[in-house]
């Protein structure tokens, strides 16, 4: 029998109560990840719940590993038949098994952000829609998946006839989803969507899965967007036993389609809901989370908790006011250095958080100056480097001859003589005698349209793949890979290009490295197949955060990326009106959930919290004038090491935030001068 002693009484409660909908209120470190895991360990060896028949769902595969090792450790082997996956893993075993009703082949490919572009921007050059300079193809791929997100389809911008730009929008969407079932290729969007169609259209050929998954276990409900919520409502309607684990005053991704309503609407969707608080944080001091309390209830449309810790108070939260965004850095790195020197903490052990990438060159520009080593946490992901993207089009025109972007990307990397003309001539040959690419390719010397030279190379690169799509069939991935690499002259290739040494060696070093998790890939997967690899780093890539490393490094992030990570020393710098709160997300009423990134920033601290704003800044040669942001205005100055002072929005009644912008700088002048 699983023990629940450890656990506190509201976590004993969420764990235990596993009967009809369930929501857990899941504060900022209350332990949230132990309860899931506790609560499937619970149904397996308590209740005596077929492993089979549970489903947990997550967004990250990442948190879908973690969850699956602790499961491991704690029931030793007796968990196996779990689903344990993000949403879109989960999507895609579905519709390996039944894509098939809707007009694809199961061994369709996922095309990337990177893949998806090409296709849209080819799609507008050869119809000619970026002449009409009405919409660009960077603004339709943000579009279309906008689109995708919300369950739009392209008759919905057809049919505005009020405006061009949407046709153009819908035509474009209409031909690129057609290209897309060409290529037999889904994009990242269109998982979920696929397998929502799937369960609407085809509900017969669905209905062995809503039989299997008796309960369902959602993390991060707060991150759902409303096509994973009608997921949701399928995969339940022949039971009630949905848990679902999330934190509204977190839900900080409304821009990629997250609906916090899917939170407020539960109740009303689910009858009887049973709520469950966990408040309790094991994370950060009560100081902290005081200020972190203060600062979100000022959201008036939120599920009321209030976080509170064992740690009681704490130091006081510090606070850092510069004359300009330069002194602003260089007080926060001086601040790190002599910490690290006072207390022989790790470099690894501060993190410096910021509301938009832009920021990160002053952050950079700092820390480098002042030797500080340091991580860019959500730089460039490792599988958005061109020479990684160039290996793994190799692995994906093998596993889908079809694929015709990563063909293009491939065929004359490196130069084997098959350039533009070439390749116009091939394309020519596919419009009249309606065939992929790699089939012209196959059978190039027929074709006189293909110059003999050209097409005995085509052939000769043809027949290489082919070959290597039979050795991937049998063989061992990591073995083939090293030799499909040798035989195509790919590092040889990276190792002559022009430029600095040291880039070059980098690039080869990554191309090493993505052999050796193929390697790693089939070692621990005896059957593995080349499909299955390509789908793990498709939906690695998407979803996680891969530039993580276990390096003594002071790590710097965007306060998005900072979600779920948490580090004993945080500096939150830029608190300004204008800067965060994020002006645009204030002229557009989005000031709620600006707070709520607040919040989850305050709360990735465990020891102590800085922080720090500039006065003025520099634009464009002008001096501009800083003040304070509205955020910090929330909080109790008796948390503070120093009173924040500053001028009010209108909407503060509170007499303490109606000091004047006088008393305010001469404040910290005096300051300034004392030190």
């Amino acid at each position: 029998m699983i023990s629940l002693s450890t656990l506190n009484s509201q976590q004993q409660e969420a764990v235990t109560t596993v009967e009809g909908p369930v929501m857990i209120l899941a504060g900022a470190g209350s332990g949230k990840t132990r309860v899931i895991i506790q609560r499937i360990a619970h149904l397996i060896q308590n209740k005596q719940i077929p492993p089979k028949q549970i489903l947990a769902v997550t967004f990250t595969n990442k948190a879908a590993e973690e969850m699956r090792e602790r499961l491991q450790e704690m029931l030793a082997g007796k968990q196996k038949g779990v689903h344990l996956s993000t949403f879109h893993a989960l999507g895609v075993s579905l519709l390996r098994k039944s894509i098939h009703h809707l007009g694809y082949r199961p061994n369709f490919i996922i095309y990337d952000k990177k893949d998806q572009f090409s296709v849209i921007k080819t799609i507008m050059e050869d119809h000619n829609f970026d002449d009409t300079g009405l919409i660009d193809a960077k603004s339709v791929h943000f579009e279309i998946g906008q689109a995708k997100s919300l369950g739009y389809a392209p008759e919905h911008f057809l049919e505005q006839q009020e405006s061009s730009q949407k046709r153009i929008l819908g035509q474009v969407y209409r031909i690129y989803q057609q290209t897309m079932k060409a290529c037999n290729a889904i994009d990242f969007d269109d998982i979920l969507n696929l397998t929502l169609t799937l369960f609407e259209k085809h509900p017969e050929q669905m209905g062995t899965i809503t039989e299997r998954f008796r309960y369902i276990l959602v993390d991060e409900y707060q991150d759902t967007n409303r096509i994973q919520y009608k997921l949701l409502r399928h995969l339940t309607k022949l039971h009630r036993n949905l848990c679902v684990v999330g934190d509204d005053d977190q839900s900080i991704y409304g821009w990629r389609g997250a609906e916090v309503k899917n939170i407020f609407d539960f109740e009303q969707d689910f009858p009887g809901v049973k709520f469950i608080r966990l408040e309790q944080n094991y994370r950060s001091t009560q100081n902290i989370l005081a200020a972190a309390n203060q600062v979100i209830s000022e959201n008036t449309q939120r599920m009321p908790k209030k976080l509170w810790s064992a740690k009681q108070g704490g130091e006081k939260l510090d606070w850092l006011l510069s004359d300009s965004e330069a002194e602003e850095m260089e007080a926060v790195t001086r601040r790190i250095r002599t910490k690290i020197m006072q207390s022989g903490r790790r470099y690894a052990d501060f993190s410096i958080l910021y509301r938009s990438n832009f920021q990160s060159r002053a952050v950079e520009e700092a820390l480098r100056e002042a030797k500080i080593p340091y991580l860019l946490v959500g730089g460039t992901s490792f599988y958005d480097r061109q020479e990684v993207r160039d290996a793994l089009a190799y692995l994906k025109v093998i596993h889908n001859q079809n694929d015709e972007v990563s063909l293009h990307r491939i065929v004359n990397t490196p130069r084997r003589g098959i350039g533009k003309t070439a390749l116009a001539q091939a394309n020519q040959c596919c419009h009249e005698a309606h065939l992929p690419l790699f089939k012209v390719m196959l059978r190039a010397r027929k074709y006189e349209n293909i110059s003999k030279e050209s097409a005995l190379i085509m052939e000769m690169f043809a027949g290489i793949i082919t070959n290597y799509q039979q050795r991937f069939a049998s063989e061992p991935l990591g073995t083939v890979f090293r030799e499909l690499l040798a035989e195509v002259g790919y590092l040889r290739y990276l190792e002559t290009q022009s430029g600095d040494v040291k880039v070059r060696e980098r690039r080869v070093q990554n191309v090493l490295e993505l052999l050796q998790s193929v390697r790693k890939f089939s070692d621990n997967n005896s059957a593995a197949s080349l499909q299955q690899y390509l789908e793990r780093v498709m939906l690695f890539s998407e979803n996680d955060n891969d530039s993580e490393s276990k390096a003594n490094q002071v790590a710097i992030m965007t306060f998005h990326s900072a979600k779920g990570l948490e580090f004993p020393f945080v500096f939150m710098i830029g608190m300004s009106e204008g800067v965060f709160p994020n002006q645009r997300s204030i002229d557009e009423d989005g000031e709620d959930e600006e707070r709520r990134l607040c919040y989850v920033g305050i709360t990735r601290a465990q020891e102590e919290l800085t922080f720090s704003m500039a006065k003025s800044k520099q634009r464009y040669g002008e001096k501009i004038r800083q003040v304070v942001s509205r955020f910090l205005l929330d909080i109790n100055p008796d948390l503070l090491t120093i009173p924040i002072i500053g001028e009010a929005s209108e909407e503060v009644k509170n007499e303490r935030r109606l000091e004047s912008r006088t008393a305010f700088f001469s404040q910290f002048k005096q300051l300034e001068t004392s030190k």
